[in-house]
C-alpha cells in the first residue's frame, strides 16, 4: 500500500492525483487545510508528492472509506529494540480500549521502511471527532503499560498527529472529487 502526501486540497488537484492511482484509493484532507493524504494500492505519484510504501501489520473494527467521516492519522517512531513491545501494546491494549468508544469505528496499523528504528502509521476512523476527547482515549493513555512506555523520550510527545476528513472519490476518478 502507498501513502501519498501532498499540499493539494482542491477537488481538482486531488482528482488529478487520484487518477494516477491504480486500484482502490482513499483521500483524506487535513483539517488544518495544510494538505492531503491519498492511500492507494499502487500508482505513479508526481515528483512533488511524497510517497511512502507501507505494510499493514494489523487492524480492528471498521476501516476504509465507509468507516466514518473523520480520520486521525498518527505517525509513530520507535527504536528497533522496542518494536515488539510497542506493537503488542497498540494491538492488545491501546487499540481495544479506543474501540470501546461508540464513536471510534476502527483503526489500521502500518509499518514503513526506516533507516533507523521503526516507523509506524496508525489510521483511526471516527464517527465523530469528539472521540478524540473521550473518556476511552483518556483511559487508553493512563494504563500502567502506557506509563511504562512513556518513560522513553521517543514515546508519545514526538508522535505526529493529524486530523483529517475523508473525501469521497468519484467512482471513475477521472476528473474530480465529489463534494
Amino acid at each position: 500500500m502507498l501513502i501519498w502526501e501532498t499540499t493539494a486540497t482542491s477537488a481538482k488537484a486531488l482528482g488529478a492525483l487520484a487518477a494516477r492511482a491504480s486500484g482502490a484509493a482513499q483521500c483524506l484532507v487535513r483539517e488544518d487545510k495544510a494538505g492531503s493524504f491519498i492511500f492507494c494500492e499502487a500508482g505513479d505519484a508526481p515528483k512533488d508528492v511524497l510517497e511512502k510504501q507501507v505494510t499493514e501489520l494489523f487492524s480492528a473494527g471498521r476501516c476504509g472509506p465507509g468507516a466514518g467521516p473523520w480520520v486521525f492519522r498518527v505517525g509513530l517512531w520507535t527504536p528497533k529494540d522496542w518494536r515488539s513491545e510497542f506493537c503488542a501494546w497498540y494491538s492488545f491494549e491501546h487499540g481495544p480500549i479506543l474501540l470501546e468508544c461508540p464513536d471510534w469505528e476502527g483503526f489500521q496499523f502500518f509499518e514503513a521502511a526506516s533507516a533507523a528504528g521503526c516507523q509506524f502509521y496508525a489510521v483511526h476512523y471516527l464517527a465523530d471527532r469528539a472521540a478524540l476527547d473521550s473518556e476511552w482515549r483518556r483511559l487508553s493513555r493512563s494504563t500502567p503499560w502506557f506509563k511504562r512506555l512513556a518513560r522513553n523520550k521517543w514515546f508519545d510527545g514526538p508522535f505526529e498527529r493529524v486530523l483529517c476528513r475523508q473525501r469521497e472519490l468519484r467512482s471513475d476518478r477521472r476528473s474530480a472529487l465529489t463534494a
